[in-house]
């Protein structure tokens, strides 16, 4: 059993969930971001993957997307950074993206890039 699925087995609590876009508002945000959030004590972090045309999604993650984009953020770098920050951070990680962002990626090295981050 992965974690997420341990986190909703424990049915005596209720599960924070908080999301914010890889890259924003600088670059380098990421990592101090997951951090804070782990230390904040929430129980898993939606982890979002900025995407060039967020139709799906409200005006503040179009914002965020488009400023993280603006800073120079793709899916190599948000990679790299979540496995800098895998060693220290114990809360889960969900990815919320598009799925054209894994066609381009690629769909072998996109997974085995999420296998190797968690």
């Amino acid at each position: 059993m992965n974690s997420i699925q341990e986190l909703f087995q424990k049915k005596d609590k209720e599960l924070l969930s908080i999301y914010f876009t890889c890259g924003y508002p600088e670059l380098e945000d990421t990592t101090q971001v997951i951090s804070a959030l782990e230390k904040s004590g929430v129980d898993f972090i939606e982890v979002g993957l900025p995407y060039s045309d967020p139709l799906a999604d409200g005006p503040t993650i179009q914002y965020s997307s488009q400023r993280a984009l603006e800073n120079g953020v793709n899916l190599d770098i948000i990679f790299e950074q979540l496995l800098t920050i895998k060693q220290t951070n114990k809360t889960p990680l969900v990815l919320m993206g598009y799925l054209n962002q894994m066609l381009k990626y690629g769909e072998e090295k996109f997974c085995q890039k999420v296998v190797d981050c968690g």
